[in-house]
């Protein structure tokens, strides 16, 4: 288990982005960690896309979080695989995820070579000295599906290789997959969870705070998934009281 809540109860974590980038813009990161301590969080997710390209401060940053009793869960948006090559920002993402001190680095998958030959003992060194590397479900046909999310997590098992797995319950959503049947297929390599609900506006779907009929069909899968895996609020926090209404949200995912 990447960490634990108290009483061994499953950890809860904020991502940064369920702020918008206008809060953080408005506030800073440092309101934002405060919040989140204030809310009794035991962690935050970092985004790499809501801080400045330029930002190189990554351990006082990962110093701050651990000041004020947080983990810390690095997400990037480069990914794993493009289209005719592997990443070429894996190496940067690992170093800045390290100075963080984060417990895990959380990725897209982007374009697996599906029956190509991939070098898992080369990866496998890349990450031996690493945080936990995961790869998310996204929202696209290539990195948001079941069968090449499948074939990765599988293929990488089967060559020794540490590949873990973010669940978003919301975004199989936008690729017309099951999320029930995704858990019961991946359950066993998922080592955090995104929670968010979805809403279709007008033809188009948008994440949403979950109301209460969807957190109750959560039940359903989450007994496919290891116990006590980490969640994290991916979904808007918007209003006055960002502090009270975070606390709020948390509070709701501790009773599931």
């Amino acid at each position: 288990m990447l960490l634990s809540g108290a009483s061994d109860a499953p950890a809860i974590l904020v991502a940064t982005s369920a702020y918008g980038h206008e809060a953080i813009a408005a506030h800073g990161h440092t309101a934002v960690l405060s919040w989140l301590a204030a809310a009794g969080a035991d962690g935050v997710e970092i985004r790499r896309e809501l801080l400045p390209p330029d930002f190189a401060d990554f351990i006082d940053l990962g110093q701050a979080c651990a000041d004020l009793g947080l983990a810390i869960v690095y997400s990037a948006p480069e990914r794993l695989w493009e289209v005719d090559q592997f990443a070429t920002y894996l190496d940067k993402q690992l170093i800045e995820a390290t100075a963080l001190g984060a417990v895990a680095v959380k990725i897209p998958m982007g374009h697996y070579p599906v029956g190509s030959q991939v070098d898992w003992a080369a990866l496998r060194e890349r990450l031996a000295a690493a945080p936990p590397l995961l790869i998310e479900n996204d929202q696209t046909p290539e990195g948001g599906t079941l069968e090449p999310l499948s074939a990765c997590l599988e293929d990488a098992a089967s060559a020794g290789c540490p590949l873990g797995m973010t669940f978003d319950i919301g975004n199989w959503h936008w690729t017309g997959n099951d999320p029930l049947a995704a858990a019961q297929r991946l359950g066993h390599f998922v080592r955090y969870l995104h929670c968010k609900g979805v809403v279709c506006d007008q033809g188009h779907r948008r994440a949403s705070l979950p109301n209460d009929g969807e957190l109750a069909t959560w039940h359903t899968f989450l007994a496919h998934l290891p116990t006590q895996v980490p969640r994290a609020i991916e979904y808007p926090l918007q209003g006055q009281d960002l502090a009270a209404i975070t606390t709020e949200q948390l509070a709701r995912l501790r009773r599931l």
